[in-house]
């Protein structure tokens, strides 16, 4: 059972996204037009950021408070995918598991709604499956060498940085992959992204990536 504040998030989100129907999303999306109005008004509110640490400017709730935003949006019809990808994934990863130097650097934008991010971790002959991924990771100097292919990489044309999951060794033990997570900002010069067709009718691009 929802709490009062859990209940309150519902209401206050389903008020906001009222302005923002199912037509209007489907016109915007099939003109080819981010819906940005809608995305700005949920963070205005703190909806963006809701599962984020308070300390770097979120709602210091959890990712249940984050999915009550979601289907609010989609019962309304327009749902908003960066969402997920964005705070949920990219966000959820950074504030539990970055250096201290990377949650000051992105989580404020993140939690505002100002910065958002892509997850790439999907592969043309890996799919999801972590253990076959091929984009590999190795050292150069002080930095990082990235090369490979993802694939259905959602909104990566309005994101400010990409979240990469990538190979950096194998594990002698078992044989799998050791992966790692890089922060990649956009634009790139080593980076090319190609639109993948699809039939949805949405406003987010899915994208092969080449680095």
């Amino acid at each position: 059972m929802e709490s009062a504040e859990q209940q309150e998030v519902r209401a206050v989100v389903r008020s906001i996204v009222a302005d923002y129907d199912h037509d209007w999303y489907v016109r915007r999306a099939r003109a080819g037009l981010k819906v940005t109005e809608l995305w700005e008004a949920i963070s205005e509110s703190g909806f963006v950021g809701v599962n984020l640490p308070e300390e770097y400017g979120g709602g210091g709730m959890g990712i249940q408070e984050l999915s009550i935003v979601a289907e609010e949006l989609a019962a309304a019809g327009s749902p908003l995918l960066m969402l997920i990808v964005s705070p949920a994934i990219c966000g959820t990863v950074i504030a539990r598991f970055g250096t201290d130097e990377q949650k000051e650097r992105w989580l404020p934008g993140l939690a505002t709604g100002k910065i958002k991010m892509a997850f790439a971790i999907t592969e043309p002959d890996a799919g999801s499956n972590s253990h076959n991924i091929a984009t590999a990771g190795r050292r150069d100097g002080d930095g990082w060498i990235l090369t490979g292919t993802k694939y259905y990489c959602s909104g990566a044309d309005e994101a400010d940085a990409l979240l990469v999951v990538a190979r950096t060794g194998v594990d002698e033990k078992t044989g799998r992959a050791r992966l790692s997570l890089f922060i990649v900002e956009t634009p790139n010069p080593n980076l090319q992204m190609t639109v993948i067709p699809v039939e949805v009718t949405a406003p987010e691009k899915q994208f092969t990536l080449f680095f």
